[in-house]
């Protein structure tokens, strides 16, 4: 059940009449059971094999608390994550692994045939099926069996709490990614409370409106340069790239806002996953504002394990570069994504590099006198070089991240990079529009806090139901045939 379906609405008010109707001590309970059916509306047979994964991470996890010495510790921690890492190479990464032998084995430099032709056609790209939000709770799973074992987490495993935590359905599908601070403590002492609720409706009409008025309206202006970048001019190309910054930050911000605002209204706080990132200053700022919950995963168990900046600045750079370029391959088995990933670390790097370099070539008093107050103008223009840069970077990886494959991805390059003549897209000015107004909405979440607590509260309830209307209006007159996410593919 998609958000933005009758369905679903259906099936929240349902379960939120009831689950406020019960006593305090079911909720728990009921909670897991709605998760559970939820999931099981996409596919029971993938419910099942869910379930039993989080079982096992359950089982891994008291064992790691439980455990007397430091090796066994160590032990079940390193099976519980090959386990999931497994369990996730498995189906969403085997047919990968299998193009990749078939492009070595078919490379010009080798004469030999080792695998042929009979790997390639039996590793069609439809042999395995991916179960909806795997990368998702993956990484879940991995973070609260890997705290476990670091001693970050005080307490024993519990079933229902730690069962609800994975399977908690707001979140289920495409995160955020949460970790056991953001969320178990919460399990405890679930209440109603009115500025939950307000939030919850209010993060629920906006996620509407950017999923379903602006996201799912701009495929079908992207989807033809994606498709056949040959055929259009370079500014239709680029224009397309543009229109599908402001569909994957509407449509998966839109998600999270629902996501968010669904858990207000059961009593529960997700943390943020998105503050603004097409209004950051560098690269550095982009990753602590564009899917904030997988760019600390990231940094957590994947860079400071490599070692993170503490040995040296060559080993740091490395290690930015294959965090960002794993964080890349999470995204999907495709070449595009390990690019996009690899570059957005390249980035980052070469961004430190130049600071780096201005640092000693300017020495500590220039950089002090350059930090002085400077006039509005002058802190405006810089503002507007630095956000323009930062989003030119994400627009160049953004390329490569909705590209069907590489070959189109350099088709789109090539055309943009040579000022290509072609056909004018029709959509142009329309994307154009919508990127705009995707901007505006990175202003209204740039705000500290929601726009509706700025509605004195003897006024907020009746302006959500205003609001509501209006929104439904424009859902009813606005939206497409019912699109998936964008990030449910991950």
């Amino acid at each position: 059940m998609l958000f933005t379906t009758i369905s679903f609405l259906v099936f929240f008010i349902g379960l939120y009449l009831v689950f406020w109707s019960i006593p305090g001590r079911w909720r728990l309970p009921y909670l897991l059971l709605v998760s559970i059916l939820f999931y099981a509306a996409w596919s029971v047979l993938f419910a099942v094999h869910f379930l039993a994964m989080v079982a096992i991470g359950y089982y891994f996890a008291r064992r790691i608390y439980a455990a007397k010495s430091p090796q066994s510790k160590k032990r079940n921690m390193v099976a519980a994550v090959l386990l999931n890492l497994a369990n996730l190479f498995l189906f969403k990464y085997f047919y990968l692994f299998l193009t990749i032998l078939y492009d070595l084995d078919h490379n010009p430099l080798f004469t030999k045939k080792v695998f042929d032709g009979w790997l390639y056609s039996w590793s069609g790209s439809d042999s395995l099926v991916l179960p909806l939000a795997m990368s998702f709770y993956t990484f879940q799973l991995i973070a609260i069996i890997v705290d476990y074992y670091r001693n970050q987490i005080d307490e024993p495993p519990q079933a229902l709490r730690f069962f609800v935590f994975i399977l908690f359905f707001p979140q289920l599908i495409a995160g955020p990614i949460m970790r056991h601070s953001d969320f178990m403590q919460q399990l405890d002492t679930i209440q109603p409370r009115r500025e939950y609720g307000q939030q919850g409706l209010y993060l629920v009409l906006l996620g509407l409106i950017k999923k379903v008025v602006i996201a799912d309206n701009l495929i079908a202006g992207i989807a033809p340069p994606f498709h056949q970048p040959e055929s259009f001019n370079a500014a239709s190309n680029a224009i397309a790239i543009l229109g599908f910054t402001a569909q994957v930050y509407c449509d998966f911000s839109g998600y999270t806002d629902m996501a968010r605002g669904l858990a207000f209204l059961l009593g529960l706080k997700l943390p943020r996953n998105f503050v603004a990132p097409y209004l950051s200053r560098s690269c550095r700022d982009l990753w602590t504002r564009w899917h904030v919950t997988l760019s600390t995963w990231l940094r957590d168990y994947i860079y400071i394990p490599l070692g993170g900046n503490r040995r040296g600045v060559l080993r740091n750079h490395l290690n930015v570069i294959i965090t960002f370029t794993l964080g890349g391959l999470w995204h999907g088995a495709n070449y595009t994504y390990v690019i996009w990933g690899f570059l957005h670390g390249l980035f980052l790097v070469m961004e430190r590099l130049v600071e780096d370099g201005l640092q000693k070539i300017r020495g500590p008093q220039a950089i002090a006198a350059a930090e002085q107050p400077r006039s509005r103008w002058v802190r405006g223009i810089l503002l507007l070089l630095q956000i323009s840069y930062t989003y030119a970077l994400f627009t160049f990886g953004a390329l490569f991240f909705r590209a069907l494959d590489m070959t189109h991805a350099m088709a789109m390059l090539f055309q943009i990079g040579t000022w290509a003549p072609g056909q004018t897209s029709e959509w142009n000015e329309y994307l154009l529009g919508m990127t705009v107004l995707a901007f505006g909405f990175n202003w209204i979440q740039n705000r500290k806090q929601d726009l509706i607590l700025f509605v004195p509260d003897k006024w907020r309830y009746g302006t959500l139901a205003v609001a509501s209307f209006f929104i439904w209006v424009l859902v009813g007159r606005y939206a497409p045939a019912g699109a998936a996410y964008i990030y449910f593919q991950f």
